[in-house]
């Protein structure tokens, strides 16, 4: 078994090949480059709507509603910081006080030393 390349049922056909690659060839004149430019750039100025027009007919559109995305995520945004400061608040309203700390705060008609006694040996 061989890794030669068949074209067709007899094998390789080296006369097609050649014929197949003059005609495919690149042109190796300069000119025949700078017309094709030419022609390139003459149909795009022709066509006078460029392929972005389409695009451009929904920009208006597109701006609006990347807008409201907008708002609505300051909107949320803000909400959730409102309500982050509520649940803070409410967690320092609605603590209740630990032993030590309600005895610490309260004022007693107890002597300093015996009120600090109190406030060591609490369980």
């Amino acid at each position: 078994m061989t890794n030669e390349i068949r074209i067709g049922p007899e094998g390789r056909d080296d006369a097609l090949t050649r014929a197949l690659r003059e005609l495919y060839a690149a042109p190796d004149d300069p000119a025949y480059w700078q017309s094709l430019e030419a022609r390139i750039l003459a149909s795009v100025a022709a066509e006078g709507d460029g392929w972005w027009m389409p695009y451009q007919q929904w920009m208006r559109t597109g701006l609006v509603a990347a807008g409201i995305l907008v708002a609505a995520a300051a909107l949320t945004l803000a909400e959730l910081r409102t309500e982050q400061r509520r649940e803070a608040v409410n967690s320092v309203i609605e603590t209740p006080r630990t032993l030590a700390h309600q005895m610490a705060t309260e004022t007693t008609p107890l002597p300093d030393r015996e009120a600090t006694l109190r406030l060591v040996t609490a369980p």
